[in-house]
């Protein structure tokens, strides 16, 4: 059997062998948020007059975006902010060769092909959140997460680092791993799983309103189960990729009370090698509410949203452009380290 591999190499120390006008972007699954925004955000950069397009590219979900972001097939990537701590993890696995072969289990590192891995991504920007929608049956007789041992749950969401946050808030509300029965669905896909009583319990991620969560409530009678004050405190004490929130009253039709719950940070990472000057033009157009910037200094910027951006909790580290960026207005943000690869290498073809 021929295989033919044609790889080319773009030189020493990373400064991108594409087009820097165009940037690929990891979105996730297709239809997601992260999809979404990048459409939205390439409309801005037209109408500001900008040269700068981004080019969605499909990934499994946040993890998989920061490993093909850690190794330059990407160059940027909207991302849940959990993955962060987790994507690039050693984590220990059991041989199975050593135990087909009837020799003692041994344990190994698994990790991106290596046993050590540097990071070459830093954040841009925190670019919005996905807030937790806890939801049963109005008949049901849960009233807490803290209910739902051995109970279904199907998780809505397009990016599977959701589960691990499901998974975390069970175990914060006292429920023991092997009573925490999640199912991952898309959000349309676990709304009819819990319309068809598939699952007893909805766990979905959305910005406030959803449209899915509308509908749903529209269509059928439930109740939301809130995460309480104290639990709150702990939970985003301990979990930095959460944030306490408060989902007000009447968002949804027969939801009268405020339910207490958790934001996900959605950050906007960077290749370390991505160009200062996509960077800076990206920037510009993301925090200029009026975008009449047409690539000269802000004259105008969306403080809160800067402001957010720059989330305190998360300890990120930002791309060097990026913290000089908030560096301007006044905030003060942790630079990352100016690690690059000595080669990008990018696989143009492959046949066997």
């Amino acid at each position: 059997m021929k295989r033919i591999l044609v790889l080319i190499i773009c030189g020493l120390f990373l400064n991108g062998c594409h087009d820097d006008k165009t940037l690929r972007v990891g979105v996730g699954a297709p239809g997601s948020d992260y999809y979404e925004y990048t459409v939205n955000l390439n409309k801005k950069l037209e109408k500001a007059g900008a040269d700068l397009r981004l080019k969605p590219v499909y990934t499994a979900d946040s993890a998989s975006s920061i490993r093909l972001l850690n190794n330059g097939i990407l160059d940027l990537a909207l991302i849940n902010a959990s993955a962060l701590d987790t994507a690039l993890a050693v984590v220990a696995r059991i041989n199975p060769a050593y135990v087909a072969s009837s020799v003692n289990e041994k344990n190994y590192d698994v990790i991106n092909d290596g046993d050590e891995v540097n990071i070459y991504n830093s954040t841009v920007a925190g670019v919005y959140d996905q807030t937790l929608h806890a939801i049963v049956r109005v008949d049901s007789a849960y009233n807490d997460i803290s209910d739902l041992a051995e109970k279904t749950i199907v998780v809505g969401s397009y990016d599977y680092a959701a589960r691990t946050v499901s998974f975390g808030l069970l175990k914060d509300h006292g429920i023991k791993r092997p009573a925490r029965k999640l199912v991952v669905k898309t959000p349309k896909e676990a709304i009819e799983l819990f319309r068809n009583k598939g699952a007893e319990a909805l766990f979905l991620y959305d910005s406030v309103p959803s449209e899915y969560v509308s509908e749903l409530c529209k269509s059928m009678k439930v109740k939301f189960l809130p995460i309480e004050s104290d639990r709150l405190r702990i939970i985003t004490k301990y979990e930095k990729s959460l944030t306490a929130t408060s989902i007000k009253p009447k968002q949804y039709e027969g939801q009268n009370m405020p339910v207490g719950s958790v934001n996900i940070n959605i950050l906007l990472q960077a290749h370390n090698g991505t160009s200062d000057s996509a960077i800076e033009k990206l920037m510009k157009v993301m925090f200029d509410p009026d975008l009449d910037s047409n690539g000269d200094e802000l004259m105008d910027i969306d403080k809160d949203a800067l402001i957010y951006a720059t989330e305190p909790k998360l300890e990120l580290k930002f791309h060097p452009e990026a913290a000089d960026f908030y560096q301007k207005y006044g905030l003060t943000v942790k630079e990352s380290e100016n690690l690059k690869p000595l080669f990008d290498v990018h696989i143009v073809a492959s046949q066997d």
